[in-house]
């Protein structure tokens, strides 16, 4: 029973309501995630999903600077560095992210969640804590 899990009882803690935890588990038992080992990683609003995934996780990505020189712009950097696309479509096949968009809107902006688990479009030996590059031979 889904009540019985984690990732269900985080949901409710974070004020997820009914509507929304069903329309999340609906979406999970579609790509056939392992709802046993799916992680809540947090959530959005925004005007659309490919905005909401690039403000989320740029977000997620800051930097602690000490620095007398007020002028690092680490944000414009990433953003001219990253493609994030190509960041969004790894996320996926290595880590299994989903990004969902939850029914409801608030002030002509959606609410989009994320979450993070093995499923049917992860690679099979996806292991939560392997890195992104365990492909890559240095």
């Amino acid at each position: 029973m889904k009540e019985d899990l984690s990732i269900f009882r985080t949901l409710k803690i974070k004020g997820f309501t009914n509507i929304n935890i069903d329309q999340i588990f609906n979406y999970l038992e579609t790509l056939d995630y392992d709802l046993e080992k799916t992680r809540y990683i947090g959530k959005i609003c925004a005007k659309n999903e490919r905005l909401a995934k690039y403000f989320f996780f740029r977000d997620k990505l800051k930097f602690q600077i000490n620095s007398l020189d007020d002028t690092l712009y680490i944000n414009q950097i990433l953003d001219q560095c990253i493609d994030w696309s190509e960041f969004w479509r790894l996320l996926v096949i290595k880590k299994g992210f989903c990004c969902i968009r939850l029914s409801g809107v608030l002030r002509s902006q959606a609410k989009f969640t994320f979450l993070s688990g093995p499923n049917i479009l992860s690679e099979t030996s996806a292991d939560l804590s392997d890195s992104i590059y365990e492909d890559v031979n240095y």
